[in-house]
């Protein structure tokens, strides 16, 4: 075989260059056999397996698992031969690089014919359509997400700014015959209300957490990275978290009336009521407390018995010690912020926000456990008293008509426990 010299100034002695369509051939057939040993290889592993349970790779050329770039190692070679057989490998914009997602811009350029029509080696989805091209839903299934992700399910997605979805982790040791199943929450721009809230709130507790070994953040899933990253490919923002169980809102549907007994909210508010310790502590409000938003631990933990607070959208970072008042950094004396008189917007559901969150001012601690009332309540009477025939939907803005109503449910309630002084309730409550 004829090539350029190593200098690459002239041609060899022995003859004249290769022609770069004759090379890009070469390099393309090379390819399309490793291709073929990736599919000889599933072949020889399903020929005695049930179709159901049939191994299939479900990573991208463009970025493929542990398993799939040892298959494809032939092109890795032709890279070492010469700069202009390197170019011609890179030409088909394979991410054969040292780790995943390596020089993922220059791979956008040239996708050769044999993967330009299949992205993928396997689909995961059937029966789903995404027209725009703009929708998050669409950005997060144009590759695989930050070199090792495949979304495979929408959970929720909001105005097609953002959303939550399942993905495989293909980068794992296994690749894709076992891979790993994640949460992906993904932004379209980086500033994002919910985007900016939800990675300040796990930085904040992942840099708790690893300053103190010895006294971990409970109840609250860590994530790999505490950071929203952008892919450039799929330009979406994402922040990857562990797969949990079930909510508590799964496991209401499935019991008798819908209601828990008085053991299981014992439990719940045993269980919160540590990690809302843990989480204030730690100088983050959670101000997200629902039934959806508490999951039980998946089925690998080690702790079987402990709750999981998600979604941080809307939580709020209590004030800096060391910028209000340069008291010591130590969490004990961390200032406990007093409600203010500065309106604030009301964001959460509106069945467990606390009277303070629906007038607007602005929320501390104990507004998380306000919320817990009201969550544990739900789950033991399967209602609230404030609840109409139609379930509430999340809402953004005040709402006073649920507002009065939780003045007057808690002051009924307030009356029934203290008769000989109602008057001091009401007062309380209406400031």
């Amino acid at each position: 075989m004829i090539m350029s010299s190593p200098s690459g100034s002239s041609p060899s002695s022995t003859g004249e260059a290769l022609p770069p369509k004759v090379l890009h051939r070469l390099v393309e057939e090379v390819y399309l056999q490793s291709l073929s040993r990736i599919q000889n290889e599933l072949s020889n592993a399903n020929t005695n397996t049930d179709a159901s349970t049939a191994q299939k790779h479900l990573c991208s050329p463009t970025a493929p698992c542990i398993i799939a770039h040892a298959l494809l190692a032939p092109l890795v070679v032709l890279r070492l031969v010469h700069s202009t057989w390197d170019a011609a490998v890179r030409s088909l914009g394979l991410g054969l690089g040292s780790g995943f997602g390596e020089d993922r811009g220059s791979r956008e350029k040239g996708l050769n014919k044999a993967n330009a029509n299949s992205a993928f080696f396997a689909p995961v989805e059937e029966g789903t359509y995404y027209p725009h091209a703009w929708h998050v839903d669409t950005r997060v299934r144009k590759a695989v997400l930050l070199g090792r992700y495949r979304v495979f399910r929408t959970i929720s997605s909001e105005e097609g700014k953002r959303g939550v979805y399942l993905a495989y982790d293909l980068g794992g040791p296994q690749g894709c015959s076992m891979p790993a199943e994640v949460v992906i929450k993904a932004w379209v721009e980086s500033t994002d209300f919910e985007c900016v809230r939800e990675v300040a709130a796990y930085r904040a507790l992942a840099a708790a957490a690893s300053e103190s070994d010895d006294n971990p953040c409970r109840g609250v899933p860590h994530p790999r990275i505490a950071s929203a990253q952008h892919d450039k490919t799929c330009d979406v923002h994402a922040l990857v978290l562990p797969k949990l169980g079930p909510s508590l809102e799964d496991l209401r549907t499935l019991l008798p009336g819908g209601r828990f007994d008085l053991r299981m909210v014992l439990w719940v508010a045993i269980q919160m009521l540590n990690a809302y310790q843990s989480m204030h502590a730690r100088g983050v409000i959670h101000n997200g407390a629902k039934p959806a938003n508490i999951c039980l631990p998946p089925r690998s933990s080690a702790d079987a018995s402990m709750l999981y607070a998600i979604d941080f959208g809307f939580s709020i970072m209590l004030p800096d010690v060391n910028s209000i008042s340069g008291l010591n950094s130590n969490v004990k004396d961390r200032p406990l912020p007093l409600p203010s008189a500065h309106r604030v917007d009301a964001v959460g559901n509106r069945r467990f926000m606390s009277v303070f969150a629906h007038h607007g001012i602005s929320q501390s601690q104990r507004d998380d456990l306000e919320s817990l009332a009201y969550l544990l309540s739900y789950l033991f009477h399967g209602s609230l008293p404030w609840d109409n025939d139609r379930p509430a939907a999340p809402s953004r803005t005040p709402s006073d008509s649920n507002a009065n109503s939780k003045l007057a449910a808690a002051a009924a309630v307030s009356r029934s426990y203290s008769p000989r002084s109602p008057n001091r309730t009401n007062t309380h409550l209406a400031h």
